[in-house]
């Protein structure tokens, strides 16, 4: 049985063409959080912020089998809370950022980056009320960090955040600066260790650590 070489022709052309919307809609997609991502870096204040969370959230309602749009986008409310000081106000803020959160979980559960995010977020619930969620939420916070170590023992925002937690803790409860300074050093060694062939992937935390450890000199 022969072939006929103009239906062969189609399949060919039909191949090409997907492969090439394909290419293309990965090159839009890279495109556009790369622009998200230099403005949300560039954001001076709360305002900026507000509106990177919604710039990822719009990639994310686009591209919704994607992990990351969420993760930044969650990522910048979180940045946002800090600068809040109105207990309700933060804690909406951070509602909204755990929403964001627990869906690039649910595309992406095995992610360590996801699981820091989630220690990130902790210290700003934990300002709006310190003797009422201070121990439940930095209890939380170490399991996330371990969580986060144990997926990914590379990831150094995971270490980052750790040193950050026990430099702020009294040596009483296991803190302070004789303990968080070689975990902080650690952080760093993984900074410059850390390589990650996605353009997209997330990168703070390095500078902070330097800044941190600065301080113990």
């Amino acid at each position: 049985m022969k072939t006929n070489p103009r239906f062969l022709t189609f399949i060919l052309i039909l191949i090409l063409t997907c492969t090439l919307s394909t290419h293309g809609q990965e090159d839009r997609y890279i495109t556009a959080m790369l622009g998200a991502i230099e403005k949300m870096e560039q954001a001076s204040d709360p305002t900026d912020l507000m509106e990177s969370a919604n710039r990822f959230e719009r990639i994310a309602t686009a591209e919704k089998n994607r992990w990351m749009p969420y993760y930044y986008a969650s990522y910048s409310l979180i940045s946002m809370s800090f600068d809040e000081n109105d207990g309700n106000k933060k804690d909406q803020i951070l509602d909204r950022a755990q929403e964001l959160l627990d869906k690039a979980m649910e595309l992406e559960a095995g992610e360590s980056e996801l699981y820091t995010l989630q220690a990130f977020l902790y210290p700003s619930r934990i300002m709006v009320d310190p003797m009422g969620r201070g121990m439940e939420l930095i209890e939380k916070m170490l399991v996330s960090l371990e969580t986060a170590k144990e997926l990914n023992p590379d990831n150094p925002r995971a270490y980052f955040l750790e040193g950050v937690n026990k430099l702020n803790l009294p040596p009483s409860f296991g803190g302070g600066a004789d303990v968080a300074k070689p975990i902080l050093e650690e952080a760093l060694i993984k900074f410059k260790a850390f390589t990650n062939e996605d353009p997209l992937w997330p990168g703070w935390g390095e500078e902070a650590t330097r800044t941190e450890l600065e301080k113990l000199q």
